[in-house]
């Protein structure tokens, strides 16, 4: 039972390292031509309210820097605040890609050629990604080999731009502030990350499902163990599902739950918004007593019923 127990956990882990591994590949697809992403970005210029992504993280002489900027102007700034940066300065932005030529950059400097089997990942100093109309680009500067000093100058002024509006961002204390402060409306539904993977008990033949929200959107997928994973599909997380959500995780307290939880399935919760974070395991524990966790097992149950809703797909 207890070797089962240990399988089942690391599936769990396994999925969970998956999980992040695909959101970072959907920001890496293959790279437009230069010409047609240089075009995109002034068309994005000459009308201010299109709406673009642009993430940039670098590490220089001012320290550890990033900021992840959604359409609509919602940013996360080291990812602890959330700024709402003005069309005037979303549009600076832009230019500052068109005056650079960010479109004619490599998608790679430097680094080393690694051993295809290698589990180490190669260690990257800066980068610029950037999402406009049907394209993506990102540039990434990596340690070792050639440095280029283009795209660390290009990814400085960038985190200039933005840091000018850092003092005035919301900075929630702890997880429940920033859960009331996504119920108010202080922070944008893009902050808010969730994982849940949700997979049978034992004697359950049914399959089982990730649920996962990033960035104001939703994917589901079905799972079965020992079968392979569905692709990702990223949808607009609705207005209503998403209010119903923020609700049933405030009253969840989830900050306030212990770490090990009891359920006859396999469950791992993840709950972060910008630099609180929440993780939740849930299993038939042999030695946890379900009656003895009292309002925290039953606030988790309730949560639980809500996540599964979500789960189904429409």
């Amino acid at each position: 039972m207890q070797i089962r127990n240990l399988f089942l956990l690391c599936t769990v882990c396994f999925l969970s390292a998956v999980i992040t591994t695909s959101e970072t590949a959907a920001y890496d697809g293959k790279p437009p031509a230069s010409e047609d992403l240089a075009a995109a970005l002034q068309r994005g210029s000459d009308m201010p309210e299109s709406p673009f992504q642009l993430q940039v993280n670098c590490t220089d002489q001012k320290g550890i820097r990033s900021f992840d900027l959604f359409a609509g102007g919602a940013t996360i700034w080291n990812g602890r605040s959330q700024i709402m940066l003005p069309t005037a300065a979303r549009s600076a932005l832009l230019k500052t890609l068109i005056e650079q030529e960010f479109a004619r950059f490599e998608t790679r400097y430097g680094g080393r050629e690694r051993p295809a089997k290698t589990a180490v990942a190669a260690r990257i100093s800066c980068r610029v990604w950037v999402r406009i109309e049907e394209f993506q680009k990102s540039s990434v500067q990596q340690a070792g080999g050639e440095q280029s000093t283009q795209l660390t100058k290009l990814a400085a002024d960038l985190l200039d731009q933005v840091e000018q509006f850092a003092q005035n961002g919301v900075t929630p204390a702890d997880l429940q502030g920033a859960l009331d402060k996504l119920s108010d409306g202080q922070l944008a539904p893009q902050v808010l990350r969730l994982r849940f993977v949700d997979l049978p008990g034992k004697d359950n033949n049914k399959s089982g499902s990730i649920l996962h929200l990033h960035g104001g959107k939703v994917s589901r997928q079905a799972y079965s163990p020992g079968h392979v994973i569905e692709e990702q599909v990223w949808v607009p997380l609705e207005q209503s599902q998403y209010q119903t959500l923020v609700t049933a995780l405030q009253t969840a307290q989830p900050a306030s739950l212990p770490g090990n939880l009891w359920s006859e399935d396999q469950l791992e919760l993840e709950i972060r918004v910008l630099a609180h974070k929440k993780v939740v395991l849930a299993r038939p524990f042999a030695r946890l007593d379900p009656a003895g966790q009292g309002p925290a097992q039953q606030r988790f149950d309730t949560l639980l019923a809500e996540l599964r809703r979500l789960s189904q797909p429409k």
